[in-house]
């Protein structure tokens, strides 16, 4: 049996991406030394999850997309599969504030793109000319192949006309970002659309094609030979009912992040410790932590990138990560009792349009999510901030953000009552934005990379809980291999 190699990897960052990356190098080699330092004095990063007088608030994501496997087959591992839980199936309904009220978002919709004509004939969202219009999105052509970057708004507005995008698809999309849908890169935020484009010239067929395939797989069935036999099973799927594309935990999202602290070895968690100083000495890092000094043979910046441009080697680097904007948001949560809201409470919350309001969206918990919410109370979220306001949830109090909240849901909502309790969570530039050239940027910082530095996290490969742990076993795949 060989000697172990004595190798010391220290990852920067303390939430879902630094803990997975740490994670993942220390089941791949148990026998090396681990160090992972967080600034703060908790770890989860954006994840935060109080439970409290039988309520479980998720100030931060409360669930993450099942489609990318990587956060699923993660939970598994750690043996969370009998806590993944998936949205209430009586409460799908997404509603758009609309003219100062809240109408149903149009049943069928994916990623922004309708895929059935009836709900989206009677929506009061859109007028006549822009329902034609979306009616007509599979005659128009596919964009050219030339690979220049789009925004989310310039992509949309080709494929589903500027009411389509502005009203209806552009809000969905640019919401999970909090972010300004003219700016955002849409090659680094929904490439998936890019891809369904370039294959069907469609989005509504190629959404369609894609949800045959599912329930095609789920059968057990080939794919059709005929014509007529594919165009059946496009109009079964797009009247097929859809299994939720969300998981969630029944303890909240904090449950991954308490897993993964307690998968790694004692003494490898370090809180309070904020790295200061790192340098290059010959195949060795030489990192500063207050008056602390540390020796690794590899490191992980699992950390905001405007933290890791202050830390790596090279202006070059630095700079690309210093041009990767953050947004600051916050959300607010509203306890009730059910006898004083007026509102049926019929599904997930509510997106707000540009223009509709001061706040970005809403959700209704106890609608979304079982196990959170007591009997006969309600729990309300509101979200803030983003390109819509980021500056502004920096400068008010946390009074003066709750009042705003709660003007707000009952302007949209009708009567809420008095709240029992309130909460609110801010997320100081914590939303990275991956705007035009995006993509650019991280070929960019690829091609500048050094050896034995990783880089993972939220700033580059995706956002979403499922990316960032992609990212992660990426990163620690790389530094075994160079350390190997």
């Amino acid at each position: 049996m060989s000697e172990p190699s004595h190798k010391h990897v220290v990852v920067v960052g303390g939430g879902v991406t630094g803990l997975t990356a740490a994670y993942r190098i220390h089941k791949l080699r148990p026998d090396w030394k681990l160090t992972l330092l967080e600034s703060r004095d908790r770890l989860g990063g954006n994840i935060i999850t109080v439970r409290e007088k039988g309520f479980v608030v998720d100030g931060g994501p409360d669930s993450f997309v099942r489609t990318k496997p990587a956060a699923v087959t993660l939970a598994r591992e750690l043996g969370l599969e009998d806590q993944l839980i998936s949205t209430r199936p009586e409460g799908r309904k997404v509603y758009l504030a609309h003219a100062g009220h809240l109408e149903p978002m149009p049943e069928g919709m994916a990623l922004g793109v309708p895929t059935r004509p009836g709900p989206l004939v009677r929506s009061r969202l859109l007028g006549w000319p822009a329902k034609l219009r979306l009616f007509s999105e599979p005659f128009w052509p596919a964009g050219k192949a030339n690979g220049q970057d789009e925004s989310i708004y310039d992509f949309l507005s080709r494929r589903l006309g500027d009411a389509g995008a502005e009203k209806l698809a552009g809000p969905l999309l640019g919401g999970i970002y909090a972010g300004d849908i003219r700016k955002l890169s849409m090659r680094a935020t929904f490439p998936q659309l890019i891809e369904l484009e370039k294959k069907h010239r469609s989005l509504v067929v190629g959404t369609l094609a894609m949800r045959a395939e599912g329930r095609r797989r789920v059968k057990g069935e080939s794919a059709p030979a005929s014509r007529l036999a594919r165009a059946r099973q496009l109009i079964e799927a797009a009247w097929g009912t859809s299994e939720s594309p969300f998981y969630s935990f029944k303890g909240g999202m904090l449950s991954l992040i308490e897993a993964l602290a307690e998968a790694l070895p004692p003494g490898t968690v370090q809180l309070d410790m904020a790295l200061d100083g790192l340098r290059r000495d010959g195949d060795r890092w030489q990192l500063v932590v207050g008056d602390q000094k540390l020796e690794a043979d590899a490191v992980v910046l699992a950390c905001p990138a405007r933290v890791a441009a202050k830390l790596v080697p090279g202006e070059a680097l630095s700079r690309d990560l210093r041009a990767i904007e953050y947004l600051s948001t916050a959300t607010v949560f509203f306890a009730f009792d059910r006898s004083t809201v007026s509102h049926p409470l019929d599904g997930v919350g509510f997106v707000v349009p540009p223009g509709e309001g001061e706040i970005l969206a809403g959700t209704f918990i106890n609608s979304k999510w079982a196990h959170r919410v007591p009997e006969g109370k309600v729990l309300l979220r509101a979200f803030l901030g983003g390109a819509r306001g980021g500056d502004l949830v920096e400068q008010q109090t946390d009074e003066q953000l709750t009042q705003r909240a709660f003007n707000e849901l009952e302007r949209l909502m009708g009567r809420l009552g008095e709240p029992e309790w309130t909460r609110v969570f801010r997320y100081p530039k914590s939303n990275p934005q991956p705007h035009l050239g995006h993509k650019e940027r991280l070929g960019r910082l690829r091609a500048n990379g050094v050896p034995r530095l990783e880089l993972a996290g939220a700033a580059y490969d995706g956002v979403g809980i499922p990316d960032c742990v992609a990212q992660a076993e990426r990163a620690a795949e790389a530094i075994v291999r160079q350390l190997a």
